[in-house]
């Protein structure tokens, strides 16, 4: 299995990209950054897209990703997700007046992407991953996602407050290699980590007693702007597992 860090910053600023992963070049896995980080050829060999939630940052380049493609595939794009989230790319997305519906376009028998909807702890098959949907804890419906070549398995947590379920999967996979894990804003935020049903480093480390396996801990969208506080807060919760992922990184297994 090859991920490929597409971006995983909590915001845009220049030269940090919003969150995106890919997987074996043809599984994207949330749409933050599909079209800032990859050549329309690279674009075009994406099959599915798997998002996590229907927040801003994850799914901003859908709509120019679907521009990207238009004529260059031979089926449509597979969109993946919550009917929750589902629902909300229909009415304020690809709904002609934000972006024309690229569901229907070229035609209603010959889209060039199809919404598929998801449920949480179904295992889907594609393109060789078993990829299954886990339910988070944020502030629209959400799900982080484990995903499973047979071989080798990493766990993706998405956005995030305290939260279960994920790390229980996460413990009982035994072809673990790789979590990655969200903090959003630096300690002294908490309040608004609260408010938005984000994690703190403080937070993190908690949640992380939860996890019981000895493997990476990658943690992703910290906020630009507070990188510089929440890098030794990070490093004070004195996990070894614990490192940042970092943009264009690419892991193979």
């Amino acid at each position: 299995m090859e991920l490929r860090i597409l971006g995983c910053s909590g915001g845009e600023a220049d030269g940090e990209r919003l969150t995106g992963l890919l997987v074996n070049g043809c599984v994207a896995i949330d749409a933050g950054s599909i079209t800032a980080a990859l050549a329309v050829a690279e674009q075009v060999a994406i099959q599915h897209v798997f998002l996590s939630h229907s927040h801003l940052d994850h799914i901003c380049t859908l709509p120019f990703f679907t521009k990207n493609i238009f004529g260059h595939t031979h089926e449509a794009v597979e969109i993946h997700a919550l009917p929750e989230t589902l629902d909300v790319l229909r009415r304020h997305l690809f709904n002609d007046e934000l972006w024309p519906d690229f569901s229907v376009i070229p035609s209603p028998n010959d889209p060039t992407i199809r919404y598929t909807e998801i449920e949480p702890e179904r295992t889907y098959h594609v393109c060789g991953l078993h990829i299954t949907p886990i339910r988070v804890n944020h502030l629209v419906p959400c799900v982080g996602y484990k995903v499973d070549d047979g071989k080798d398995a990493f766990i993706f947590t998405s956005d995030t407050a305290e939260t279960d379920r994920i790390w229980e999967v996460a413990n009982a996979t035994p072809n673990l290699r790789l979590v990655i894990a969200e903090a959003s804003f630096p300690n002294e935020q908490a309040w608004l980590a609260e408010a938005s049903k984000h994690l703190t480093p403080a937070k993190l480390g908690t949640e992380l007693k939860k996890l019981k396996r000895d493997v990476p801990v990658r943690i992703y969208h910290l906020t630009p702007g507070d990188k510089a506080t929440m890098l030794p807060q990070l490093q004070a919760l004195g996990d070894p597992r614990i490192s940042l992922l970092a943009q264009d990184e690419r892991l193979a297994w």
